[in-house]
């Protein structure tokens, strides 16, 4: 077995990153394996930088518990039940959850720029699938949806089929395989930090590689911990001035828990 098939081995014992994206991990631990001398110490920092990118955002949950809620709305098929359902599941992960309170005004508003899309690619996309009954997309719109996290992929195909929608979602880290979907919008909702982490410049070179008319962009303006620290200034300033030798339209939006930047390459 190879240093780089131990520290993914050992890795993946740890239930925490167990349905992690094999890509990911592959990724990840060569980097660490190159800049640290053991195995030991390149299996610790592997995890950290996992901890970084996606375990300091998730917590444990049911998957079956979860989808039984989301089946149970469907069944009254009233939409008051459905969006509180959706509510619900949502505010288990922490970055939907902190767009719960701005969600009613969040789509009409980037819609309102991008235009009504017939589909939409949302890359790093954690739950905010389920944000689909406040889209209002068209009948035959097409939704693909993005995450390293194989359980959540499987979940959200379930969701997606029990929503009317085709069940797009796949398991894909998109910065060793960007992808090639050809789309009317993409989405990266607060994927621009974590892109950063794994490497300066990453959000610039993908969005360039993406197949999309309008990529939206969005920062948190608040940290995990509720804390406003210069974020909005900060992450505008750095989004200009990476692609300020791009001749590409940006809008902006400020809302109360988010920053939200559309570009059209």
């Amino acid at each position: 077995m190879s240093d780089l098939e131990k520290v993914v081995t050992s890795v993946t014992t740890s239930k925490k990153y167990r349905s992690v994206c094999r890509d990911t991990l592959y990724r990840i631990a060569e980097r660490e394996l190159s800049n640290h001398p053991s195995l030991k110490a390149a299996t610790k920092a592997t995890k950290r930088r996992l901890h970084q990118v996606y375990g300091a955002f998730e917590q444990d949950w049911d998957y079956d518990a979860a989808y039984e809620q989301l089946e149970a709305a469907y069944r009254q098929g009233t939409g008051p039940e459905i969006e509180a359902a959706c509510r619900e599941v949502m505010a288990l992960h922490s970055s939907t959850r902190e767009r719960l309170p701005i969600l009613d005004q969040f789509y009409p508003a980037v819609f309102q720029i991008t235009g009504r899309p017939a589909s939409i690619l949302d890359a790093g996309c954690g739950l905010n699938p389920l944000a689909l009954p406040w889209m209002d997309l068209p009948e035959d719109a097409r939704y693909v949806a993005l995450d390293i996290d194989a359980a959540r992929v499987e979940f959200l195909n379930r969701w997606l089929s029990l929503a009317g929608q085709e069940p797009l979602a796949r398991c894909q880290d998109i910065l060793s395989r960007p992808p090639s979907d050809r789309v009317d919008v993409a989405l990266l909702l607060k994927m621009s930090p974590t892109l950063e982490r794994q490497g300066s410049g990453a959000t610039l070179r993908l969005i360039e590689q993406l197949d999309a008319k309008h990529v939206v962009v969005s920062y948190a303006v608040k940290s995990l911990g509720g804390r406003e620290k210069g974020m909005l200034e900060t992450y505008e300033r750095q989004f200009r001035e990476n692609i300020s030798d791009r001749n590409w339209e940006i809008e902006k939006l400020v809302f109360d828990t988010e920053l939200v930047l559309v570009a059209t390459p």
